[in-house]
């Protein structure tokens, strides 16, 4: 008889973005990666809304599995080919920083992409940053400002997003083409708004002050406390880990949304060496925030929410483009 392995899958309907994986082929994966485990138990966690996440406990050790959504998901322009585009780059980012959990094997599970990386003993910032005093997030803040300074220093020869995706020369044609991608989806899923429109038009004007970053830069692109495991307390507060990096890319430090949107406090730019924000040309930035809000439109439809929101958020931006147009 063989041994039996409890896997634990979070229920959805057909209709959800993420779907279960083919258990059968699960496991078999699991086991040609894991040739000298005994695994025992395969629990999906609620953590993420694109790629599914799991815990894989053996007899020896415990694993965090990631699984890219089905074929037939209907990603955006900027999703495509996500987790082949981490792999890309996976060893140019363990290469820069031990916080980079290491990436143990690229697979497939019933023809969608995964990964294995150990798993991090630690809490997760996000779901305890309530709790800690303010001097343990400011020092957390500092850390993470840091290891961003550590990644902005690597350049790269082109600007965009990994292999397998196309390169740029310009940063001016990297955020054209991103924002052309993003139009198109928008068109598909029907939510093609004047908002976007006049935003479109805008930006040819600002090709030549885009076109001042003149080198592409290593990115997280979603460096926040969701994907940070801490450690310690007080004084010994410390990140042990930072993950999630598939939607890395290469272009200006000042673009990450994260600090243009989310908002880092001062700790962390004094981490970092300095405030990028405050230092970068401000059309650039309202540039970077409008490409985003036409994303946030796009995630509204995938996530069943209005997007009134980002709507009145381009539009302010769009006010500001008319703005520095006249000045």
């Amino acid at each position: 008889m063989g041994r039996t392995v409890e896997i634990h899958q979070v229920a959805r309907d057909g209709s959800a973005f993420q779907q279960p994986v083919n258990e059968q082929d699960l496991l078999l994966q699991l086991n040609h990666v894991l040739t000298n485990e005994t695994i025992t138990q395969v629990t999906e966690l609620k953590a993420g809304l694109f790629n599914n996440t799991y815990r894989v406990n053996t007899s020896q050790n415990d694993y965090i599995l990631k699984v890219a959504p089905v074929g037939s998901a209907d990603v955006f322009y900027c999703e495509r080919s996500l987790m082949q585009r981490e792999q890309s780059i996976s060893q140019q980012l363990q290469s820069l920083s031990p916080l980079i959990p290491e990436y143990l094997s690229f697979f497939t599970v019933d023809g969608r992409d995964a990964f294995l990386q150990r798993w991090i003993q630690g809490r997760l910032w996000h779901e305890v940053i309530s709790s800690l005093t303010e001097a343990e997030n400011a020092e957390l803040w500092k850390q993470l400002g840091a290891f961003a300074r550590i990644l902005h220093n690597c350049c790269g020869e082109q600007f965009g997003y990994p292999a397998p995706l196309e390169g740029y020369s310009r940063w001016s044609q990297f955020i054209a083409a991103n924002v052309e991608g993003m139009v198109e989806d928008c068109r598909r899923i029907g939510v093609y708004c004047e908002e976007v429109e006049a935003y479109r038009g805008y930006l040819p004007h600002f090709f030549q002050t885009l076109d001042q970053v003149e080198t592409a830069k290593l990115l997280h692109g979603d460096l926040w406390p969701r994907n940070v495991i801490i450690d310690g307390a007080g004084a010994d507060i410390h990140i042990k880990a930072v993950f999630d990096a598939e939607r890395a890319f290469w272009g200006d430090p000042a673009s990450d949304w994260v600090l243009i949107l989310y908002g880092v406090p001062e700790t962390f730019w004094q981490g970092y060496g300095e405030n990028l924000v405050k230092t970068s040309d401000p059309a650039r930035i309202a540039i970077y925030k409008g490409m985003y809000f036409i994303l946030n439109i796009l995630e509204a439809v995938r996530f069943q929410e209005s997007d009134e929101a980002p709507r009145k958020r381009l539009s302010a931006v769009n006010e500001e483009l008319e703005e520095f147009l006249r000045s």
